[in-house]
């Protein structure tokens, strides 16, 4: 008798809720939603914007030349000063900094469906099937206990 019990015991405490039950329940349920909503399954795209910020660039630099007069070059993001004293020439050079901004579109799901294979319909069936014949053993088990007591009155 005690041998029963603790056997029955330990399958019970075996088979309790576990969280692969409680995901399979989830994902019943995510299944079911879906069927019923399928705008869900539609996909989002995420827009993420990107800048990148280029550093300015100078750069210095003279040489001996004829004498002559100073030139400036200004076209948008780019200065150069070109500047003649006597034998001697200045040349300086600008190039601002730049932002370039990239947007990029990333493409996300909703909502992961995974329909549940046949296997694991089987596996869960069985798994059911067993519990519910053992707890039918035990029923009979405890009414054949309980008539042994009752049949003597």
């Amino acid at each position: 008798m005690k041998k029963i019990l603790i056997y029955f015991i330990v399958l019970l405490v075996a088979t309790s809720c576990s969280e692969a039950k409680k995901l399979r329940r989830a994902e019943k349920k995510i299944y079911r939603l879906t069927q019923k909503y399928p705008d869900l399954l539609k996909q989002d795209t995420l827009h993420d914007t990107l800048s990148i910020i280029t550093p300015e660039v100078r750069y210095d630099t003279q040489f001996v030349d004829k004498p002559g007069d100073t030139t400036y070059i200004n076209n948008g993001k780019i200065e150069i000063k070109y500047v003649r004293i006597g034998d001697t020439t200045f040349i300086e050079g600008k190039c601002k900094s730049d932002t370039i901004i990239q947007t990029v579109e990333i493409p996300v799901e909703r909502i992961v469906v995974r329909k549940e294979t046949i296997v694991d319909q089987l596996i869960r069936y069985f798994k059911n099937s067993i519990i519910w014949v053992i707890i039918l053993v035990v029923l009979a088990f405890v009414i054949k206990l309980l008539w042994k007591f009752i049949k003597p009155f």
